[in-house]
């Protein structure tokens, strides 16, 4: 299958780049930025120039719409760029798939709910986001869906676990810890840590992902979750039972998203995925490839 990718350079569109292209697709890989330890054709371009956006998809059976302001902090404190790269850059994406014919796999976010309701939470409970990240996920996942019954684009949204894995941005919580332990630095939690996370791994999204192109679903949002929850005081333990160091607790991070417990019986059911890689091993190997980094 031609499959774009946006967002290919980025921490997960990297995972996915290499999976496709490893189950054999004819992968274009679309950023801002270029990776050249990645074998793929590559185009570089904005989202939000449909022009580019347009130019990049032509030929394309199927779009991976990846490309976004991932960065929570930085949706933060410039709103208008997260809306503009998240929203129009989507728009942009629909308007493409729509002149190529491509079917659309998106990557949402579990943080669309907000605050819960009920849990566990399933693809029925109200979206309510309160942060320009999630709102604006919320906002590029409504354009596309809305692209699909507009415009008969069979669009299929991930609404994704916080992800994980090898490669991760260095502000991640992740690499935060890891770096600070493996200094001697004391690790700092913000609040008592006691909030959770169902941490997915990069290797389960990449399986995803590929289901979710080879399927005839679509009109639809999917979560997309590893069913483990581990809390911020967990993660840190297992950091510093492999890097000693001192935890320290600090003020709560303003804005931070509540925890929750979200089902992803829906997808298993649709796509028959579920999370395969255990935590503790999926963070040994992030700790494993940091230090061999050096």
């Amino acid at each position: 299958m031609r499959v774009l990718i946006t967002g290919a350079a980025g921490f997960l569109g990297q995972h996915v780049t290499r999976s496709l292209i490893a189950e054999g697709h004819d992968v274009t890989a679309f950023d801002q930025n270029l990776n050249d330890s990645i074998d793929v054709r590559w185009v570089q371009g904005d989202l939000v120039n449909l022009d580019s956006v347009m130019s990049a998809a032509k030929g394309s059976e199927a779009i991976v719409h990846i490309g976004a302001i991932g960065d929570v902090y930085l949706a933060g404190e410039q709103p208008p760029l997260a809306a503009s790269v998240n929203v129009t850059g989507s728009a942009n994406i629909a308007m493409a798939a729509k002149e190529s014919g491509a079917r659309v796999v998106y990557a949402s976010t579990w943080e669309v709910y907000g605050e819960p309701e009920y849990q566990p939470i399933d693809e029925k409970h109200p979206t309510a986001p309160d942060h320009p990240y999630n709102i604006t996920k919320l906002g590029g996942e409504q354009i596309l869906l809305a692209a699909d019954h507009l415009h008969d684009v069979p669009v299929i949204a991930l609404r994704l676990g916080t992800a994980y894995g090898t490669g991760l941005r260095p502000n991640s919580v992740f690499r935060i810890f890891i770096d600070r332990a493996r200094r001697g630095d004391a690790i700092t939690i913000q609040g008592d840590g006691l909030q959770g996370r169902q941490f997915t791994h990069a290797s389960d999204l990449c399986r995803a992902f590929s289901l979710a192109l080879e399927s005839d679903a679509r009109g639809m949002a999917l979560n997309t979750v590893a069913p483990k929850m581990t809390s911020i005081r967990e993660l840190a333990e297992l950091v510093t039972a492999r890097f000693p160091t001192e935890l320290t607790f600090g003020d709560p991070r303003p804005g931070d998203v509540p925890s929750a417990a979200v089902s992803s019986d829906r997808i298993t059911e649709v796509l028959g995925w579920t999370a395969d890689k255990p935590f503790s091993e999926g963070l040994d190997e992030l700790m494993d490839s940091v230090e061999a980094e050096g």
